[in-house]
């Protein structure tokens, strides 16, 4: 009997690819000027900020539990083609445009070489919005061995209460401190970042239950996170932005991933979601074959969305109601479609290729 489909995954897939998009739109917040834009680009910053953190646990939740159904060699050899083919396909396709028609794209001008596009590819330097795929795929490479931890409950509790003591308390502490790097040599450095997320998804996913009680927890969760992380945003900041007459760069602490505000308003989103599942499974609309190719093209709308960005950025100047009013919809709309075509492109070519397979 197949098992039923896990529906608040492509829920969490689709919001947290859109939430991508609304904080690539919004990323004006960094130039710290004061104005209306920038205050109402934090508070959408602050909202989706859930975004990253939630892929990562959606991996974790997939994906350490692999062993029931491939070996080693199997998971990696499908996982890391998922990733490092588009990887490379994207960022090729970026390194080209920007050789031929950087203007056009709003991308920085190159000359054409390979080794140039080679040793770029290698750190990140294509597109440095894609260190999530390069994140991914270290978590890929250990996942064998985290796996082991994922079988024994006491031992996964163990490396999360590790992981999120290093990823959100001690820099939080630190903070705070005297001096800045008071605990810092306590930090375990493989247990630090998306690796708390990849474990903690996995862990919510098969540990915790989501009854009425914990949505209601989540729920204010949520909005306590993103009380706190709007408002210590805009206290750090409001005395030296562009306006205040006193600027310095934007202070992003309180909205970064690794911070216990964000981490704990990324599991509440996803354990609410998950809390939502038999409400979807009701809904035929989350059952249908369109809602699953929709988030079956989440991966090429993450890929080709700041593409979309950069060129809209250059033939349409920065506004309220453009730069977060308009603009999001719009990238994900044009990416959506991209993505559609692609995977019609794909779906023609393995077909093809079947077919010259068994006429061969």
């Amino acid at each position: 009997m197949m098992a039923r489909r896990t529906i608040y995954m492509d829920v969490l897939s689709i919001l947290s690819c859109m939430a991508v998009v609304y904080l690539h739109c919004s990323t004006v917040v960094f130039l710290n000027e004061g104005n209306l834009l920038w205050f109402l680009s934090v508070i959408v910053q602050s909202l989706f900020s859930f975004a990253v953190p939630v892929f990562f646990m959606m991996s974790g939740a997939n994906l350490l539990s692999y062993r029931e159904k491939y070996d080693t060699k199997t998971f990696l050899k499908k996982r890391l083609k998922r990733v490092v083919v588009p990887l490379v396909g994207f960022s090729l396709l970026y390194y080209v445009l920007s050789c031929c028609a950087p203007g056009a794209f709003g991308l920085s001008a190159r000359e054409p070489s390979v080794s140039d596009f080679v040793s770029e590819l290698l750190m990140n330097q294509i597109c440095d919005i894609y260190w999530f795929i390069y994140s991914i795929i270290g978590l890929y490479l250990v996942t064998p061995l985290l796996s082991y931890a994922a079988r024994d409950k006491q031992l996964l509790r163990y490396l999360l209460t590790l992981s999120f003591v290093s990823t959100a308390v001690i820099p939080l502490i630190n903070r705070f401190a005297p001096t800045h790097t008071l605990l810092s040599l306590f930090a375990i450095p493989y247990l630090t970042g998306p690796i708390f997320f990849y474990l903690l998804g996995y862990y919510v996913q098969h540990h915790v239950e989501i009854d009425r009680r914990a949505r209601g927890v989540s729920a204010l969760v949520i909005v306590g996170s993103l009380a706190i992380m709007v408002g210590m945003t805009l206290k750090t900041n409001i005395g030296h932005t562009v306006a205040s007459g006193e600027f310095a760069d934007f202070d992003n602490f309180y909205l970064n991933i690794q911070h216990v505000f964000c981490a704990c308003y990324s599991c509440a989103v996803f354990g609410l979601l998950k809390g939502a599942e038999p409400w979807f499974q009701k809904r035929g609309v989350f059952r249908s074959a369109g809602f699953r190719l929709l988030s079956s093209v989440t991966l090429y709308v993450y890929l080709i969305h700041m593409l979309v960005i950069n060129m809209l950025d250059v033939y349409v100047p920065h506004s309220v109601i453009w730069d977060l009013g308009v603009r999001p919809p719009v990238v994900v709309l044009v990416s959506v479609m991209f993505g559609l075509l692609l995977v019609a492109v794909k779906s023609v070519a393995n077909g093809l290729c079947a077919r010259f397979e068994r006429n061969g």
